[in-house]
């Protein structure tokens, strides 16, 4: 079958269609006929072995972190999902004509979306109903910081945050280019980046109180300021770093206010854990956090759109629609 092949080498790695062996279907599991997969920050590092396992050999091997499409098989014990389900899922090498994965890692694509608007979904559903419902999350009525909004992710988080019943929501972007977008689905105030004046905004905006919870995607030179903006007892959870894996904060503020930090990562959960977490998901109304999509491309530029992600142009999630051959 075709597929999005990795290639590395001693400049980095590139990305070409390619032919692999169709995938086996194990127990409990299901095989899907791709549709769509969309592009994820992680998918940079996945060449250098931040995400996956490349092979020891460096032998080329299938991209893609994410996919939709249709269930064409199902293995022994398997219940719930049958031949002809539109699902999606987080799979590990999606980027092909078919992919097997978990039948517990599958949440039905709501009937009125299409296959893009699915890929485009599913990464940022697991990760922010992660961020915003797991240990002590966010409470009705509690006030929320979303960094890098403009983000697939950042997107569905100001709307999950929003599906929550949360009080206040402060979007952080980049620029203005997107502010209309994250107003309709939930924001009440936008802030182009942190930095000098941050916490004093978000104190404002929260009648003196601050953020109750702040959900991070960007890292770096971020966390001091939601450190100065978050509320006595506030949480920040770490989802992202683009901004860098390195911070600091002030200790003493941090115990001062009582703050909780946690991180979110799906590499180190157990299936069982993941099972639940796919559970949350399929458990929400859907209808109501449909995902933005910026643009759709064909799998032959899916070396392009991922560099897009570094613009600072894109607003949601770029896909990649897969087609059957090579065409």
């Amino acid at each position: 079958m075709k597929a999005v092949l990795i290639h590395r080498h001693a400049d980095g790695a590139t990305l070409a269609l390619g032919d692999v062996p169709e995938p086996e279907l194990g127990h409990g599991q299901v095989r899907v006929s791709v549709r769509a997969v969309s592009v994820n920050y992680a998918d940079q590092f996945v060449p250098q072995g931040g995400y996956g396992k490349p092979p020891a050999d460096g032998a080329a091997w299938v991209a893609g972190l994410d996919a939709a499409g249709e269930v064409t098989e199902v293995g022994a014990g398997v219940t719930g999902v049958r031949v002809g389900d539109r699902v999606m899922a987080m799979v590990p090498s999606s980027l092909a004509e078919q992919v097997v994965t978990d039948a517990r890692f599958t949440v039905p694509v709501p009937p009125d979306w299409s296959d893009e608007e699915g890929a485009a979904a599913i990464v940022g559903l697991l990760t922010e109903c992660s961020a915003l419902t797991a240990a002590d999350g966010l409470r009705a009525g509690e006030n929320v910081v979303v960094t890098g909004a403009t983000s697939g992710m950042g997107l569905q988080g100001v709307q999950l945050a929003r599906h929550l019943g949360a009080g206040r929501i402060i979007a952080v972007a980049r620029s203005d280019r997107a502010d209309d977008v994250l107003h309709r689905l939930g924001a009440d105030l936008v802030l182009h980046s942190a930095g000098p004046g941050f916490a004093d905004r978000v104190l404002d905006a929260t009648g003196g109180s601050g953020a109750d919870v702040a959900v991070d995607h960007v890292g770096g030179s971020y966390f001091p300021d939601l450190v100065a903006a978050a509320a006595i007892k506030g949480r920040i959870v770490n989802v992202g770093r683009a901004a860098g894996a390195v911070a600091t904060a002030d200790l003493e503020a941090f115990s001062l206010k009582q703050l909780t930090l946690r991180g979110v990562t799906f590499r180190t959960r157990a299936p069982a854990e993941l099972a639940e977490l796919y559970q949350q998901v399929r458990d929400l109304d859907l209808t109501t956090l449909r995902p933005v999509v910026d643009r759709v491309v064909p799998w032959q530029q899916t070396e392009a759109a991922q560099g897009s992600l570094s613009t600072g142009t894109v607003v949601g999630k770029v896909v990649i629609r897969v087609t059957a051959g090579n065409q």
